[in-house]
């Protein structure tokens, strides 16, 4: 199946098809994984890579901030019926 993700870095907007889908930290943590899968071929991640990807991911300082946003993708993900899945 081929997915169309289209990512704006000004702003880490992420659009899914023509829809949009999320933006900011999210969408560049969504970006992040979906580059690694399809350049690498992974899909199992850690929150301790993403944490070391602080600057390509504009995370702030802020430890509990990096599970909120997994969460909100997780959750924005399944609202729009999305073909991806963040698991835990």
């Amino acid at each position: 199946m081929d997915i169309e993700l289209r990512y704006y870095p000004v702003d880490g907007t992420v659009f899914l098809g023509n829809d949009y889908l999320i933006k900011g930290v999210a969408g560049a943590i969504l970006w992040k994984l979906a580059r690694d899968h399809v350049h690498a071929g992974r899909s199992d991640f850690s929150t301790r890579e993403l944490r070391l990807a602080r600057g390509e991911l504009r995370l702030p300082d802020v430890q509990d901030n990096l599970e909120s946003r997994l969460l909100l993708l997780r959750r924005r993900l399944d609202q729009r019926g999305a073909p991806m899945r963040i698991e835990r």
